[in-house]
């Protein structure tokens, strides 16, 4: 496999193990000093054929460290020309032929996908990882590497993956959400809620960053502050099923059975006839069980229980219900 660079390690508040993806927090630039522009001369495309060399990635880190005011431009170009020092792979003018090394790259991603596409995940790994190799400033293919990578269960590299592709694009929304969500599932909640935050700072109408926002709130406990987030996803995808579920699921654990159903009716209108999922029907049943509509829950959760794939709570509430009777 590649050899992702190490992600960071540590441990956050609850003493678990932390995975650290780098690039995330809000970075600070600037523009060189008068006195480093005079020095340096004029600046030089890093892919130029003059024959300066090219200024150390240490120097041009110095000059950034003692800069005052923002300016992304800037911080783009210091990525860059690390990066570039540290491997082949060229950079795409604005305008003229896309070099070689990042069209191989494109060209074994498109094919990585195409294997996604027919289920043969190990050799979209494969093309993926070759695609890397390629291009390593190619952020799509490290993307769609931690993607193919996460869905191998291999969980580590998949997020050292996002963390090198967080490096070279800091402020990619997609990319932290997907990181977060990753965090969020390896319950390293500290990492997860931090590139939350981010991603709604980088995306304030992104409703996938409220989201991921919100769960990470839900995950902590934290109901109350979980549904307000909820609220401002669904404020801007309110048909979103994944962020409705979620939000009758902060409803439910703040004991407001009736808001649980009024959320699932508006989920339920989502699908067709008859195609209503069990984890739905399931929350259904508790929501009226705790509303003391007991016919009601009985036969919700009769209908998840017959998807044949709802969860083992709805057949055991389904048989106590059964076996007391109605009330």
């Amino acid at each position: 496999m590649f050899p992702a660079a190490a992600v960071v390690g540590g441990r956050d508040a609850a003493g678990q193990d932390r995975f650290a993806l780098p690039g995330t927090a809000r970075a600070a630039s600037a523009r060189l000093p008068r006195k480093a522009r005079q020095r340096d001369g004029p600046e030089k495309s890093p892919v130029g054929s003059g024959s300066r060399p090219l200024p150390s990635p240490q120097g041009l880190l110095l000059a950034h460290v003692h800069s005052s005011s923002s300016t992304a431009a800037f911080i783009a170009g210091v990525a860059i020309v690390v990066a570039t020092c540290g491997s082949g792979c060229r950079l795409v003018r604005q305008r003229g032929p896309v070099p070689a090394d990042l069209a191989a790259a494109r060209r074994l991603s498109n094919e990585g996908l195409s294997a996604v596409d027919h289920s043969d995940l190990a050799r979209a790994e494969k093309l993926l990882e070759q695609a890397v190799r390629s291009c390593p400033l190619d952020v799509d293919a490290r993307r769609h590497y931690a993607e193919v990578l996460w869905k191998r269960g291999e969980r580590t590299a998949a997020v050292m993956q996002v963390a090198e592709a967080l490096k070279l694009s800091p402020e990619d929304t997609g990319l932290c959400v997907e990181g977060g969500r990753m965090y969020l599932e390896l319950g390293l909640f500290g990492d997860a809620e931090r590139l939350s935050r981010e991603a709604v700072r980088l995306a304030p109408q992104s409703a996938p960053a409220w989201h991921l926002r919100g769960q990470v709130a839900l995950a902590r406990g934290q109901a109350e502050l979980g549904l307000a987030d909820l609220h401002r996803a669904l404020a801007i995808a309110p048909d979103d099923r994944d962020v409705l579920l979620d939000t009758a699921e902060a409803y439910r654990r703040l004991e407001r059975p009736q808001r649980v159903l009024a959320t699932l009716a508006v989920l339920g209108d989502t699908y067709s006839p008859g195609q209503t999922p069990a984890d739905v029907l399931a929350m259904e049943g508790q929501a009226q069980e705790a509303l003391g509509r007991i016919a009601d829950a009985a036969e919700s959760y009769r209908l998840a229980v017959a998807r044949g794939d709802a969860s083992p709570v709805a057949a055991e509430r389904l048989a106590a219900l059964e076996k007391t009777g109605p009330r």
